[in-house]
Order: structure tokens, then sequence, then C-alpha cells
């Protein structure tokens, strides 16, 4: 892929990465959960933290060598000591669990106050998102293989994991269930994910008949689903009352 391709997607994450910066400039020592770490960790941090990551995949645990500590649980029920982590981050996981506001809630009881979790995730209320909701697994690893070039999409642990995608985690919904667990929102953006990007410059749906379809859509479905913004970022903190 070209940097113009990735472009939006590098600004998003360089903007969390400030946020995140600044929370880690005010501690010497962090904690952090990477949670459905699988074999990939997104966390880049210097030498002051202490990284446990939690998958139901052991294979995917096994490959990756950041971990300090290793749990082998579902973020949905796994019973985490309260207030014992600083920093939770969870990329692109919660589209994956059934029942992610339990995992949610469980994230909140295991953050410290003032410390900080999050959350990437595609955004339910997108076409993609609805694409990908209501499409058979099978035709995710199709999709992968042939149109991303994939090769081993689906075998070994690898994505395209099983998907529920659940408007529990829609924006909205997210930012709801975050103030009904003493959760701040300290950071928001949404952004079109770069493989769509890809897709659509493919076809040809470019500059003003992207835009054209982007407002269509919106006003059919009565400004409830986007077309162009499938992806967000969403940073919550622990309130320290």
């Amino acid at each position: 892929m070209s940097h113009q391709e990735v472009l939006q997607f590098d600004l998003e994450l360089a903007h969390l990465k400030l946020v995140v910066d600044n929370f880690l400039s005010e501690r010497e020592f962090v904690k952090v959960l990477e949670a459905g770490c699988g074999s990939l960790s997104h966390i880049n941090l210097k030498d002051n933290y202490y990284l446990v990551g939690i998958d139901i995949s052991e294979k995917q645990l096994d490959r990756n060598s950041k971990l300090k500590d290793k749990i082998l649980g579902d973020i949905q029920n796994y019973n985490f000591s309260n207030d014992s982590f600083d920093m939770i981050a969870c990329f692109w996981v919660l589209e994956h669990v059934e029942q992610p506001e339990l995992a949610l809630k469980n994230f909140a009881k295991a953050i410290k106050k003032g410390g900080i979790i999050i959350i990437a995730v595609p955004n339910v209320m997108s076409l993609k998102g609805l694409i990908t909701k209501y499409t058979p697994h099978w035709f995710h690893v199709w999709f992968y293989r042939y149109i991303f070039n994939v090769r081993f999409a689906g075998i070994d642990d690898n994505a395209p994991f099983r998907t529920f995608l659940r408007f529990s985690i829609s924006p909205e919904s997210i930012k709801k269930i975050a103030n009904e667990n003493n959760l701040s929102v300290e950071f928001f953006t949404i952004y079109e994910d770069f493989r769509q990007e890809i897709l659509r410059k493919k076809l040809h749906l470019e500059n003003g008949i992207w835009k054209t379809l982007q407002w269509l859509f919106k006003k059919l479905t009565f400004g409830k689903f986007e077309l162009g913004l499938t992806e967000y970022f969403i940073v919550l903190k622990k309130k320290q009352i």
C-alpha cells in the first residue's frame, strides 16, 4: 500500500499516541493490560512499564514475545483484581466477542482511578460494519485471501476471526457504557479504514462521486449510518471519585 493510502490512519494513530504519551509522561511506572493481545502488540512504551496480555488463543499468546505475563482467558469474564492496571489497551478485539459490554465493565473494574482504557474498534454504524456484521465468517476469510491477498487468512489462529460486531460497541453505546461505569471520554476520533480506501479507489469511487454517495447513504438511513467513517479510537479515563 502507498503512503497516501494509509495517511489518514497514520494521522489518527499519531493523535492517539499524543494522548497516550501525555498520560505516560505523568507516571514513573505503568502496569499495562493488552486485552485480546494476539501475536502483535500495539503498545510502544519505554522501559517504565510491565506488560500483561490476555487472549483466548494459546497460539497467539505464544507468538507474543513482548509480554511479561500471559493470561489464557476471556476478557468478558476473566476475574481481574480491582484497580490493578494503569492502562488497558484493546485494539480491534471487541467486535469479536459476543458480549462486549461485559468486557468493557470488566475493564472498568480492573483499571485504576486516573488510569486509561484505549479502544480501537470498527464502526458498526457504517456500511462496512453492517456488511461485516451480517455476512458469514467464510466470506470474511475469502475476502482476506482473494481481495486483500492475505495468504494465511483464517488458518492457524490468524485473522479474520469470527465477528459479532454488536451494536453495543457503536460509538454512542460505548460512551453510554463509559458514563455508567465512572469513565470519562478523554479522546475520540473516527475515520475510514485504509482497506476500504484501497477498494473504493480500485472501483474509481473518489472525490465528488464518493462525497455524493456518502451524503445519499446518510440521507437514506436517516442520519444513523455512515458510508466512509468505518473505524474509531476512543480513550476512556477512570474518574478519581
